[in-house]
């Protein structure tokens, strides 16, 4: 009789640390082959030479999967026993399919319910989560000193976890608040002298009038209004981000219009999150970024890891694309026509029509035609129906562009609705 005992606790297996060698003792699905070429091209220039950088900015073309490669850097700190490791995606929807990929390649992985879990905090496990649930003034992850230690941190889309973060720490107050009420008043002599056709327009509560409380007279009164958020600290508008600048309304500005107002810092506050600020190792990976300057002031990145980012300079294009401007071609071709041909359903379609828009209001007409529109509730399965070649209808995503994967068939045309616009 064979004594198993004796054979399991002969030796202690070793744990692989390089990520290539990682990935060839996963147990992945059957569908998953070796990595591509770029992968493991990309991953062995980080071990040999990134690894031991406490930043790096990863610059991989979209498609050529560089969600594996940011599982595959962290699990190899886990292997080195460097301590917690933790994935970064920059909503919920895209850590959903993070967490979808790294089950289909058997990266071992953890998500946030309620308490952060241990098995995260003990580095045996990847945490996979949003950005925002590290980024808010009631963080799970503890503010300045109570913050939980993190050894690796990987930033998905970092471009757009930066917009996230900024939001994190600002207050956006609306004009029937109280707290707005309050506020309006303390500046209202200083507004009125600064402009008083712009503080009439505000007084009216028009849209698109506004105008922001002068430097010198915010730092004479920045007490008061402390004193007015303090009150009002409990409100859901104030409350996430008040333990965040609480301490620095002295460094805010503050924009006041007839709608609403917002004070935001001059500088974000990174160094109240430890979890991110004091990660030994900081990967931030990005396929779209044109101008790197932005990283500096937004995420706290020294200008030497910009001009040093981890990437294939030898690398071309992914794939092969068509740009169509349509009313060039034929001026008959105008936006009504062209929601009019790919909004229509069929059942012939081969492949995937994804539309995008700047805002709910202009998917209307596409509705009207019979395409399906996405919500924040639905757009993960409606999604996952693309992947498994439901083509009938074409798919509308009003506004969450950043990181949205539509590989192969699922999307074989993509039309831009209109130009997105900014409202802040």
């Amino acid at each position: 009789m064979v004594n198993f005992k004796k054979r399991l606790t002969k030796q202690k297996i070793e744990k692989k640390i390089r990520p290539d060698e990682i990935y060839s003792t996963l147990d992945r699905a059957s569908d998953k082959g070796p990595l591509r070429l770029v992968q493991d091209k990309i991953l062995d220039k980080w071990f040999a030479d990134f690894q031991g950088k406490n930043d790096v900015i990863l610059k991989l073309h979209t498609g050529q999967g560089k969600t594996l490669v940011g599982l595959l850097m962290l699990q190899s700190k886990l292997n080195q026993e460097k301590g917690p490791a933790l994935y970064l995606c920059h909503n919920n929807q895209l850590v959903e399919q993070t967490c979808k990929q790294a089950e289909s390649f058997g990266i071992s992985y953890t998500t946030v319910e309620n308490e952060i879990p241990d098995e995260f905090i003990d580095g045996k496990t990847i945490l996979i989560t949003s950005v925002q649930k590290l980024f808010n003034g009631e963080t799970k992850f503890g503010l300045g000193n109570k913050s939980i230690p993190v050894s690796t941190l990987l930033m998905d889309d970092a471009h757009a976890c930066i917009e996230v973060i900024k939001n994190a720490c600002k207050i956006v107050l609306k004009q029937d608040s109280h707290a707005y009420q309050e506020i309006f008043s303390l500046f209202s002599t200083e507004l009125q002298n600064q402009g008083a056709g712009t503080y009439a327009d505000i007084t009216r509560k028009s849209y698109d009038a506004l105008t922001a409380v002068p430097y010198w007279v915010w730092q004479d009164m920045h007490t008061e209004v402390s004193d007015i958020l303090s009150k009002y600290s409990n409100q859901k508008d104030i409350r996430f981000t008040w333990p965040i600048i609480k301490d620095m309304i002295k460094d805010c500005q503050c924009i006041i219009s007839g709608q609403g107002l917002e004070i935001i810092p001059y500088a974000t506050p990174l160094y109240m999150f430890g979890s991110y600020h004091k990660a030994e190792h900081r990967i931030f990976m990005s396929a779209t970024i044109t101008d790197d300057s932005f990283f500096i002031k937004g995420l706290g990145i020294s200008s030497d890891t910009i001009r040093n980012p981890l990437v294939l300079p030898d690398e071309g294009w992914s794939g092969e694309k068509m740009i169509l401007i349509p009313s060039l071609i034929d001026s008959s071709l105008n936006r009504t026509e062209i929601v009019n041909i790919f909004a229509q359903p069929s059942e012939t379609r081969k492949f995937g029509v994804v539309a995008l828009v700047p805002s709910f209001n202009s998917t209307k007409d596409w509705k009207g035609y019979g395409a399906t529109i996405a919500t924040k509730e639905t757009i993960v399965d409606e999604i996952g129906k693309l992947k498994e070649k439901n083509f009938e209808k074409a798919l509308v995503i009003a506004n969450r562009y950043d990181g949205i994967d539509l590989p192969d068939s699922s999307c074989r045309v993509l039309v831009f609705d209109s130009r997105p616009f900014f409202e802040s």
